[in-house]
């Protein structure tokens, strides 16, 4: 179960990092392909991705934004915040099968904004190859007391 944290904007501080491990499994891809409907070949079928000079099935890069999402979502900042920005580059294909290590570093903090940058990787923890980097731009939601926030 994965505990979501809370952590303000004032508790946030420039260098704060945070990382958790997951394996992609051939259900978790086959559940977000069919979910978003990308059943490229490519992500679903092996002989299809070997053919193509893959080891095995591509994760979606989409799938790796959602990992991200996780990150800043459930753990840092957490629960309070709202995603503004996500810019990721994919310089080396994630595998179904593979362990990666999600880390985020908060880069910067602005108080006028009241958001803070966060620069990610997504890497094979089996190699430390990175797969995903870039950075996300998070906002801090404020709770207003209404029904539905308003």
């Amino acid at each position: 179960m994965i505990t979501n944290a809370n952590r303000t904007f004032q508790e946030i501080q420039e260098g704060q990092e945070y990382a958790f491990e997951a394996v992609i499994s051939a259900v978790d891809i086959d559940t977000f392909a069919k979910l978003v409907g990308d059943e490229n070949p490519l992500h679903v079928e092996t002989h299809f991705a070997r053919r193509r000079g893959f080891d095995d099935r591509v994760v979606h890069g989409a799938f790796l934004c959602g990992l991200v999402s996780r990150l800043v979502g459930m753990y840092l900042p957490g629960r309070d915040c709202i995603i503004h920005e996500m810019r990721l580059k994919f310089p080396a294909p994630a595998y179904v099968g593979d362990r990666v290590v999600v880390r985020g570093i908060v880069q910067q903090q602005s108080e006028g904004a009241h958001a803070i940058v966060v620069r990610v990787t997504v890497s094979r923890h089996a190699t430390a190859r990175v797969l995903a980097s870039g950075k996300v731009i998070v906002g801090f939601t404020l709770e207003t007391g209404a029904p539905g926030g308003k």
